[in-house]
């Protein structure tokens, strides 16, 4: 398989999990609002935590999947944050990328081929 199927297929597996993820937030903001209707206690607390485990899954995943596509990673947060650019100069080929959550920012020379950061991505080994 060429370099153009391969990526041509990446991107169509990524934009299914995209879609995925986006349901599954979609269904977690359903069960937390439903979670809230019950009364407190020991099933209202178990609920909750799993809420929360499957919210901080899905930031992983979210994670894993920018890197994946070359975004940069902030780790101002467990899991990292995303940084999206924010400015790109013609003349002197350095993109700048901002961290949604702490505003750092990140100076690169020039931008990423689409493939090149195609590498294994361990959400527990950020540091």
């Amino acid at each position: 398989m060429d370099n153009t199927k391969r990526e041509q297929s990446l991107l169509q597996v990524l934009e299914a999990f995209t879609k995925g993820l986006t349901t599954l937030k979609e269904a977690i903001a359903l069960v937390h609002s439903a979670n809230d209707q019950l009364p407190a206690g020991d099933p209202r607390k178990a609920i909750q935590q799993k809420i929360e485990e499957a919210e901080r899954t899905i930031q992983v995943g979210h994670a894993a999947m920018g890197q994946s596509l070359g975004f940069q990673l902030c780790h101002c947060t467990w899991p990292p944050q995303v940084m999206a650019s924010s400015q790109y100069s013609k003349e002197t080929k350095v993109e700048q990328f901002t961290c949604p959550n702490c505003g750092k920012t990140l100076s690169l020379p020039g931008r990423q081929t689409p493939g090149a950061a195609m590498t294994a991505f361990d959400p527990y080994d950020v540091y």
